[in-house]
């Protein structure tokens, strides 16, 4: 007897799962091709181009099973994949995917004939523009933090590519499918009237505790430290309390803003710094790290701590803290944790050298990219710089044919002409408040040394 009950089959299961798999493990390489552009062109929300690669897999998801809650479940799973392959993001991805997901269903539903190019392209197109929301909403990433005007033309560029690539291209992609016989035209299916409402909530009320969570975890600690090599550590705002604040002009990604807040000079001349501190590291509340030169930390007046916002909007929390007005894009800390001073840092390059230049992370934060790294304590967000460009920079002699990464543990040799070849090969910097280590890995996050201590060419 057949039942009229609507459910996904193993067949729609299988290919829900295998969509997720590949735009999972597809959406790190399509991410690391945006960076890439966005280096070039610098524009608000330039990456944004590549949205809708990564609403594609929903819409195909809807297309290949013809039945409504598909681009939802596609996109939990793909959520899962990217979280669990170390996504910059962390949690906020699978938050960015469920909305996408509930976008690509909800662009299907009020249309009886859902093949039709046009419904693609609206599915596409709003999925698509909604990770610009989602993300400015928790802005988990420095580099995500845009202005209201910029918000908006990211929005727009994230909409046309969701036409492009997930509306035109998957529409492309299931018709062609269908006539090679791959997969069979089938009638597309809606959920039945109680179905479908039990379904949305089900997700909404997902989509909703992550939402708190995400809240909950971005918000700032109640004090902000401020410590490392400095004389006098203290908790802010619970010392120094008074110190005064100031309005200057912030730009991001060629969008200027203007903030109210306290200059970060103030505040750790405030803790005394010791006479070697060379740079302020800046802790996110969501792992981000990056650091700001002690000499732009002293000369740079629309360098600013500023309130996220008030503190009953986090009971029990005390204020969340951002870091405006830095020279770099990446120093744009959202959610502050702690502010700790670091000592002189720089790793020795010796050996066949015409010119032997230590590594000083101050003198690369421009061309630093983060990535996941796992060094034994779980997955990290590095800042990494090619290290063929930091060996370049010494000039290795013509002979030289090796290099040696000597480490705490042991030493690795590699092929001079391997790493010169490879910009995969990085050369991460590890920021703790105790000390500063150095790492080299591939961008895949597999370690070649770890706690490398001189880098020698012979």
């Amino acid at each position: 007897m057949q039942t009229n009950r609507y459910h996904f089959s193993t067949r729609d299961l299988l290919m829900m799962a295998a969509l997720a798999a590949l735009g999972g493990v597809t959406g790190t390489y399509v991410t690391a091709a945006g960076k890439v552009l966005n280096s070039f062109v610098g524009a608000p929300g330039s990456m944004q181009w590549a949205a809708g690669l990564h609403v594609l897999w929903l819409v195909l998801a809807v297309g290949l099973t013809g039945k409504q809650g598909a681009g939802t479940v596609t996109a939990v799973l793909k959520g899962a994949v990217e979280l669990f392959t170390g996504n910059l993001h962390g949690i906020l991805v699978v938050l960015v995917d469920i909305v996408a997901g509930l976008l690509v269903d909800l662009g299907f539903l009020p249309f009886r004939d859902k093949d039709r190019l046009p419904v693609y392209l609206l599915a596409g197109g709003l999925a698509s523009a909604s990770n610009v929301f989602v993300f400015q909403l928790f802005a988990a990433l420095p580099a995500d933090i845009l202005s209201y005007g910029a918000m908006l033309l990211a929005g727009l560029l994230a909409a046309i590519s969701g036409v492009v690539f997930a509306g035109f291209l998957g529409h492309t992609l299931v018709a062609i499918l269908r006539r090679a016989g791959v997969i069979k035209d089938r009638e597309p299916r809606p959920m039945g009237r109680r179905a479908y409402p039990v379904f949305l909530a089900t997700v909404v009320v997902l989509a909703v505790v992550l939402t708190f969570y995400l809240r909950h975890t971005l918000a700032g600690p109640p004090a902000l430290p401020i410590a490392g090599a400095v004389a006098a550590p203290y908790a802010f705002p619970e010392e120094h309390g008074d110190l005064p604040t100031v309005t200057a002009a912030g730009i991001t990604r060629q969008a200027s803003e203007r903030y109210t807040g306290i200059p970060l000079r103030d505040l750790i001349a405030a803790a005394q710094p010791n006479a070697d501190a060379s740079k302020v590291l800046i802790q996110g509340t969501d792992g981000y790290t990056f650091f700001i030169s002690m000499e732009e930390v002293q000369n740079n007046g629309g360098l600013l701590l500023v309130p996220q916002g008030r503190s009953e909007d986090t009971p029990g929390l005390g204020t969340t803290y951002d870091i405006t007005g830095a020279e770099s894009n990446k120093a744009w800390v959202r959610g502050v944790a702690n502010l700790t001073v670091i000592g002189e840092t720089r790793l020795p390059i010796t050996g066949a050298l015409a010119k032997p230049t230590p590594f000083d992370p101050t003198d690369w934060q421009a061309k630093m990219d983060a990535y996941s790294i796992n060094i034994g304590d779980g997955a990290r967000k590095l800042q990494g710089v090619p290290l063929s460009a930091v060996l370049a920079t010494s000039k290795p002699s013509a002979d030289a044919t090796t290099v040696t990464l000597v480490s705490t543990e042991d030493e690795t040799e590699m092929p001079l002409a391997g790493i010169m070849a490879d910009d995969d090969i990085r050369l991460f910097t590890v920021f703790t408040p105790e000390l500063v280590t150095f790492v080299v890995a591939r961008t895949d996050g597999s370690i070649l040394s770890n706690g490398v201590t001189e880098i020698q060419v012979h």
